[in-house]
């Protein structure tokens, strides 16, 4: 996830018993890998909910059609957990402002082939986020179980 200042790191976990740690895709060991605070933080949740039982980080890959490439691409879920009650969970975390189509500029732009540049890489990275929580979605119909994106407004930013 690119916003903000990243803060990516390792995450140590209070319980690692609940944790289910794989190789993550950028590591070639078993860690949790946080890509920014927002994950951070949601990991952090997870681990100190005694209702949530077992959670892993980017442990779960989900095959969608890129409708940029027109290729099958992963999409690597930010998380998963499962609760007491025995619901399975695939959280994503991102911006609000990623999760809505983006605005196209303003006519008066100062730098108007900077901004419809920028317009055109926010419809791409919607799409490609709309083709990822559609193969989510459909994934989690078929298993029964539960999608949700996390956005700041959730996390209490």
């Amino acid at each position: 996830m690119a916003f903000g200042k990243c803060k990516q790191g390792i995450y140590i976990p209070k319980y690692p018993d609940k944790w289910i740690i794989t190789e993550s895709f950028s590591s070639t060991k078993p860690e949790i890998v946080y890509r920014s605070g927002w994950e951070k933080m949601f990991f952090t949740f997870m681990d100190m909910n005694d209702n949530i039982i077992r959670c892993n980080s980017e442990g779960m890959i989900i095959p969608y059609n890129n409708p940029v490439t027109g290729k099958v691409s992963r999409y690597y879920m930010d998380a998963m957990m499962e609760t007491k009650d025995g619901k399975i969970w695939l959280i994503e975390i991102k911006p609000y402002a990623q999760t809505k189509p983006p605005k196209p500029p303003r006519k008066n732009a100062k730098n108007t082939q900077k901004a419809q540049a920028n317009y055109i890489k926010a419809i791409e990275t919607f799409a490609i986020n709309q083709a990822k929580w559609e193969a989510t979605q459909i994934l989690c119909d078929e298993k029964g179980w539960f999608f949700k994106i996390i956005t700041e407004k959730e996390l209490g930013i």
